[in-house]
Order: C-alpha cells, then structure tokens, then sequence
C-alpha cells in the first residue's frame, strides 16, 4: 500500500506541527540487527533533542547504545496519508521511573505519501469481519468509514471496541449506506492500524478498485 508520491526534506522543525504528545513512533535501532520497538513521544527541545517513552519491552536495555544511530518514523493520517522518518543518534537511555530513550533532535526529514489519491473525510456506518475465506469464522465489529477513495479506506470501531491493535490480516468490510443505495462487502487488506483519542482505527486497503466510492463522500 505504500505508493512514493513526493520525497522532500522540509525545514528540520515543520515536523513539529504534525505532532502531539502521546504520538506513537516507530524506533529502528541501525545495530546488527536492525532492531526495531514502538514508543510515544513524551518532549522535545528543538534544535537540541527529542525525548520518547520506550513501550516495548522485547527489546533488553543492552541494545540501547549511547551514539547509536537510530531511525524515526511517524504516521500522518490526513487525506492522503504521509510517512515522515528521520536519522537521528541515541543520546542516552533513563531507565527510572520510566523507559526513556533521548536522542539527538534531527537536521533533516524525509516524508512520503502512503496512496496514490487522496481520501475523502466521511462518516459511514459499517462493519469488518476477517475473510471467511481464510478462516472458519470470524466475528463481526461494527463501527464507521471516516475516509475513503476508490483503493481504501480507514475504519473507526466503536468506542465499546477494547482492543487496541489490530494485526495486518484480509478482511472483509460491509458498507451500509440507504442514502445513495450502498450494501457492499468488500474484501481487502488491513495495512495498519492505530490507537488515538477517537479510538482505535485500521487503515484498510482493497483487493480491487471500488470506483464508486466517490458517492459516498458526497452522501456525507
């Protein structure tokens, strides 16, 4: 699902504006083993570092070698949907009261889109199950379509939904919509997924085009 639209380097601090507390990140650490962990970025000082809670603890604190280079990366989820990852040196990690890992603030920052065509902000009831042609049985989750193109779409589950994380797997997402006459089941790819104020929410990616997806943006 990943499509290079554009590759530049903004200024080292427009990132900033992407951001908020709490954000989650992918952490790559350019060891031997190319060791990777998410965490949450918890402060910053710009021009001078960047300061995030460690959240997995597979990764023993051994790894995490002062002056390590390491490697950042952030999801945007507006209508196109955006990579943004730095380079950036492990500057030290604090172990109490929390798992903290600082790093150097970074010079450069290279973003790229994650579709070819950009999605449209709706809010559309809707359900996703796992392919029944993968598995036995699978049980229905309700919840809404909050954008969509032709090629995907990102689901929000109901506020009742307790999970947090959602594992790439093909599923198969039911579009109700009486207004323009939409029941369709769609069969497609989780490519993401992610836990936010709203709650959490999957970035779903379809097996084949579904062109008429378009009315639903204007039925919103």
């Amino acid at each position: 699902m990943e499509v290079v639209v554009s590759s530049e380097q903004p200024d080292n601090k427009e990132w900033l504006s992407h951001v908020k507390i709490g954000q989650r990140f992918d952490l790559e650490l350019l060891d031997q083993r190319k060791s990777r962990c998410s965490c949450e970025l918890v402060g910053y000082k710009a021009g001078k570092y960047v300061l995030f809670r460690v959240e997995d603890d597979t990764l023993p604190d051994r790894f995490f070698i002062n002056g390590l280079a390491v490697v950042c990366r952030f999801l945007v989820e507006n209508s196109v949907g955006e990579c943004f990852a730095f380079k950036s040196e492990l500057l030290q990690l604090i172990r109490f009261p929390d798992k903290l890992a600082v790093i150097s603030f970074p010079s450069a920052i290279q973003r790229r889109a994650l579709r070819n065509e950009r999605r449209n902000s709706i809010f559309i009831p809707a359900s996703v199950r796992l392919n029944l042609e993968v598995v036995q049985s699978a049980r229905s989750f309700r919840g809404h379509v909050i954008d969509v193109s032709s090629g995907g779409c990102r689901f929000l589950f109901d506020p009742s939904h307790q999970g947090s994380k959602v594992n790439l797997a093909p599923i198969v997402l039911h579009i109700q919509c009486e207004k323009v006459g939409i029941d369709q089941q769609i069969q497609g790819e989780v490519r993401n997924s992610r836990l936010e104020e709203r709650g959490l929410s999957i970035g779903i990616q379809f097996n084949l085009p579904q062109l008429y997806l378009d009315k639903l943006a204007v039925a919103s």
